[in-house]
């Protein structure tokens, strides 16, 4: 689960690895993945066509109780047994 949110509103403690994703033709890159140097756990997703907005993975969060998914994303791909009652909003994809 990604939680979306300006740069401003995160502060990350530690340094972080940064592997950038290009698109099909390898020709702009579209999202920066930022994990842990240690372990390689994902901690931030960089939207490069959107500067400033990133996509945090929620479970990196100290305190997770105040996060209450309202939209979904890549529907296209869910599994039929997912249900996810209560979304403001449900995309097909991104």
């Amino acid at each position: 689960m990604n939680l979306i949110a300006h740069e401003s509103q995160l502060t990350i403690n530690g340094e972080l690895k940064t592997y950038e994703e290009t698109g099909e033709n390898n020709d702009n890159v579209y999202v920066r993945r930022r994990f842990c140097p240690s372990c390689g756990s994902p901690i931030v997703s960089e939207l490069a066509l959107s500067p400033g907005i990133i996509a945090v993975k929620a479970g990196v969060l100290d305190d997770k109780s105040a996060v209450n998914p309202t939209v979904e994303v890549w529907c296209v791909d869910r599994q039929p047994w997912v249900s996810l009652p209560g979304m403001a909003v449900s995309m097909e994809r991104e």
